[in-house]
């Protein structure tokens, strides 16, 4: 089961159609709310605390039999963290995020940061947007693109150890990279599929284009 969580950050509505798939569950993070109204999408469930939706939206979603599960606005969890824990809950095996980068970048940092969560239990996650694919890895991924594709892997633990790559002009074999330097940035892939390995530690990988 795959799920899409859709957020309030920046986003062009047209990769809403490119990524959703027929079965996808659909999770709409408050205000994110927005971009489904204007796409005529109907999610299955709107989480949070609803101070960035706009109430009209949120009556029209309600004539729809959408779920809701509203909470406090004074809570220790941001929207996006409700949204990803309610999803692992469904018992979903991978999860697709757009909206996720704006101009907060507390709020970028952090929604990065609870791909970790996913990982941790066994979910495979993933940040989209039309610039960016990103995700973080704690043991293997396999890479899908095109030659001359960037790719960069930046450690968000102290330590990433046993790194092994294929399918990278810049190869890395048994290395190991520390947080704080720039060595994993703008790889190439030199072939439609490129494997990032790790022993320990959670690695950042992002493929990314200008």
């Amino acid at each position: 089961m795959r799920t899409l969580i859709i957020a309030n950050g920046n986003m062009d509505n047209n990769i809403l159609h490119t990524i959703l798939k027929p079965n996808d569950i659909i999770i709409c993070c408050d205000g994110g709310s927005k971009y489904l109204f204007e796409e005529g999408i109907i999610p299955h469930y709107i989480i949070g605390d609803l101070d960035s939706s706009i109430p009209q939206i949120i009556q029209f979603f309600e004539t729809k039999n959408v779920v809701f599960k509203k909470f406090n606005s004074k809570k220790d969890e941001t929207d996006m963290e409700l949204c990803i824990d309610f999803a692992i809950s469904l018992g979903t095996n991978e999860i697709v995020i757009l909206g996720a980068i704006g101009t907060r970048i507390d709020h970028t940092l952090t929604n990065i940061n609870l791909l970790m969560k996913a990982e941790d239990a066994n979910v495979k996650a993933v940040i989209v947007d039309n610039n960016n694919e990103i995700q973080i890895i704690s043991n293997n991924i396999t890479i899908t693109g095109k030659k001359g594709d960037l790719v960069s892997l930046i450690p968000i633990s102290t330590y990433v150890e046993g790194i092994d790559t294929t399918g990278l002009e810049y190869p890395l074999k048994n290395a190991t990279m520390t947080i704080g330097k720039s060595l994993g940035v703008s790889n190439v892939m030199t072939s439609n599929l490129a494997t990032v390995n790790i022993k320990s530690g959670y690695l950042l990988v992002i493929k990314a284009k200008d």
